[in-house]
């Protein structure tokens, strides 16, 4: 699996200990294997100690594909506009009667789609993925999002140099060729997501171990 993700140090993540940093990995090939799943064994979520980190890079093992380095400056604040007693039905069918704009608050703003905390912003199918008679993880569960990264993230560098840097770091065997670049945007493709999904790293605070999960919705 490719290392996806790593958060949690410059600031506490919502539901999750306060020592403990959140690596997230998944399967980057293109080849058939359910990584949008979060039970299939095809995507991991990692807590570690602060105290048990490394200063340094551990490398990726042969043949795994390597994801282009993106990093986040800062944060922005913002209100979902719902009302926080809400926020169970956001992982349930209920989702599927809510007026348009309690269900989809941030109106499928780009800029809006890759945040940590609060409600989650579902793609256009809802919460589709948790209501698959397969994947059934709202079941006596108290589900929270803490993190959710879109397939592509707006980028504060100069596009030609995001371009010049994707093409000098192939992401490697069994993803021919570099990460997707979008100038008209200034965005740049962060790994697979099924085209157009989301990944959202839910988390069950009924659970005794507190394990998130990590799911892919389009």
């Amino acid at each position: 699996m490719s290392f996806l993700l790593q958060a949690g140090e410059s600031a506490q993540l919502p539901h999750l200990s306060a020592d403990q940093a959140m690596f997230v990995f998944k399967c980057e090939r293109y080849s058939i294997c359910s990584f949008w799943e979060p039970d299939t064994g095809c995507n991991c979520v990692a807590l570690v100690d602060f105290g048990d980190l490394s200063d340094t890079a551990a490398p990726a093992p042969a043949g795994t594909p390597v994801l282009l380095e993106l990093w986040a400056r800062r944060w922005r604040v913002h209100d979902d506009g719902v009302d926080a007693s809400l926020e169970p039905a956001f992982f349930d069918a209920r989702h599927n009667a809510m007026p348009e704009d309690s269900a989809y608050p941030h109106d499928f703003n780009f800029a809006l789609q890759t945040k940590v905390g609060g409600l989650p912003y579902w793609t256009a199918n809802g919460p589709a993925v948790l209501l698959h008679p397969d994947m059934a993880l709202t079941d006596g569960g108290n589900w929270h999002l803490v993190l959710q990264l879109d397939t592509a993230l707006e980028v504060v560098d100069p596009i030609d140099a995001v371009q010049a840097y994707a093409d000098s770091h192939p992401i490697g065997p069994a993803r021919e060729g570099a990460a997707e670049v979008y100038p008209e945007d200034g965005s740049v493709g962060i790994a697979n997501f099924c085209l157009d999904g989301i990944g959202y790293v839910l988390v069950d605070s009924s659970s005794h171990s507190r394990q998130p999960v990590f799911l892919i919705n389009r």
